[in-house]
């Protein structure tokens, strides 16, 4: 059995803290003679952990990149590892900080700046993710058969995942955090997020920049926060003045819910009994994290590190072995995936697939740039697949990609089958001036992007699938 130990980054850029992790992934090919040839992550380890850091800001909407470089340059430092060892993880922009108006030119410049294969990401959706993955909550789901929610609550932002079997089946996203009301030692409301207006006016309570707040208000607020937060994911209420974006709340009742993040860190603390106590981090932390407490939803087994965890160990998987890979271009970042069902019909036709392929590929040419791979094809609803189909198949795709995307060198297919090596090959014959990377055994969304790593394990590659999302 093939193994191979690789090194993994996660950094988490948050409303209020940025914080690095490190680790080590084992990435098996393991096969036998009853099995096809299969890789996978079997063990993770965190090896290094970092200070947890205020994210340092040039302005209320402009984070400082020169003093992220110097930060990140001296954790590689202190971790011990140099960015050429750097092979898989992920850079992400997280919670109020995805929305400051250099977010998205920091994510990439960072990207590049942190090795040779790292995902650069930001949105919340995928944040709920990334924190149902550090903080246990997915594993839990596995374990117990129940439906595990996962609240995520930072600084601006509480990201939610809902959990079931081990995957995350339902997110959304609420403005409740620490930092949406900050005041000064003395109790002065030094901000207050537009965020939260509508929903204090709502429930009568009225809060201005530069008064002094009192206890009593404050705790008013951070308890209907928190039970706004926990009857929202309850289902109690099918909807929320909080919302990040509009949200169809399911009927889904999770059995148990767990807070992660720097509140959910806080929430094993004594309540706080002045505001001068509230007042320690310059914001409602500490005082929401209380009241989370008090409607007993339970802290989760790994806080404040639990989405840079998630992202730095969880976020990267392996394709399958039996690859195609025809090109010298690796790694690849960014890549974005279009869907296309083989067969939605009862048997195979040639003529309907290729009509979803023509309108697929004419519609991403509209949509992402001129970057080659300009997409990548990924195949669902695959059947059982007979030698003839193959060669269909390849010839349309082929056809229709090349016709779309007229200065493409390089075609991206992706498999959710062990048929990468075949399909492959057959579209090498198809054109032999077409760079050619066929992968198998990847779980993808339409709309989703994948980064696409060096291979680990054999002919396997580190892959990334994940969701770029810049908030305006």
């Amino acid at each position: 059995m093939l193994q191979k130990w690789i090194t993994s980054i996660g950094l988490d850029i948050g409303t209020s803290t940025t914080k690095l992790i490190v680790s080590k992934l084992l990435i098996a090919n393991q096969q036998n003679q009853f099995t096809l040839p299969g890789c996978q992550i079997i063990d993770r380890r965190v090896t290094y952990a970092s200070s947890i850091y205020t994210t340092p800001m040039l302005n209320d909407v402009e984070i400082d990149v020169q003093r992220l470089t110097v930060l990140l340059e001296q954790e590689y430092k202190n971790a011990g590892i140099s960015l050429d060892q750097v092979e898989a993880g992920a850079v992400i922009i997280t919670g109020e900080t995805a929305r400051k108006q250099n977010a998205e030119s920091i994510v990439h410049y960072l990207a590049e700046h942190a090795g040779d294969f790292v995902v650069a990401t930001a949105g919340a959706d995928l944040e709920g993710i990334l924190a149902a993955k550090g903080s246990g909550a997915i594993q839990r789901s596995a374990e117990t058969n129940a439906v595990i929610a996962n609240i995520d609550v930072g600084g601006g932002t509480a990201n939610i995942a809902l959990c079931q079997n081990g995957k995350v089946i339902e997110t959304f996203t609420l403005h409740v955090g620490g930092r949406l009301i900050r005041l000064n030692s003395d109790g002065f409301v030094t901000y207050i997020s537009s965020y939260l207006t509508e929903f204090l006016k709502n429930n009568s309570l009225i809060l201005r920049e530069g008064e002094k707040a009192t206890f009593e208000k404050l705790s008013s607020i951070c308890q209907l926060l928190a039970e706004e937060t926990v009857n929202y994911v309850k289902a109690l209420n099918q909807n929320s003045t909080l919302l990040v974006s509009p949200h169809t709340r399911s009927s889904i009742h999770p059995e148990t819910i767990m807070v992660s993040g720097g509140v959910g860190a806080m929430m094993e603390k004594q309540k706080p009994k002045t505001v001068k106590e509230v007042a320690i981090h310059g914001d409602v932390g500490p005082l929401l994290a209380y009241h989370f407490q008090s409607i007993q939803v339970s802290q989760a087994a790994e806080t404040t590190r639990a989405t840079v965890i998630g992202a730095g160990m969880q976020n990267t998987e392996v394709s399958g072995s039996t690859v195609y890979i025809g090109s010298k271009r690796l790694p690849l970042k960014n890549i974005p995936i279009i869907e296309i069902p083989v067969q939605q019909e009862e048997t195979w036709n040639q003529q309907l697939f290729q009509e979803r392929v023509r309108a697929a590929c004419m519609q991403a040419s509209t949509l992402f740039s001129a970057e080659d791979p300009p997409a990548a094809i990924a195949l669902s609803h695959f059947p059982y697949c007979s030698y003839k189909m193959l060669q269909e198949l390849a010839k349309v795709i082929s056809t229709e990609f090349i016709a779309c995307f007229k200065g493409a060198k390089c075609l991206v297919v992706l498999c959710e089958q062990d048929i990468a090596k075949a399909l492959g090959q057959a579209l090498a014959k198809q054109r032999r001036e077409l760079e050619i990377i066929c992968l198998d055994q990847i779980d993808f969304t339409h709309g989703d992007y994948i980064d696409l790593g060096l291979p680990v394990a054999g002919e396997a590659i580190s892959v990334s699938v994940k969701t770029l999302a810049f908030s305006s």
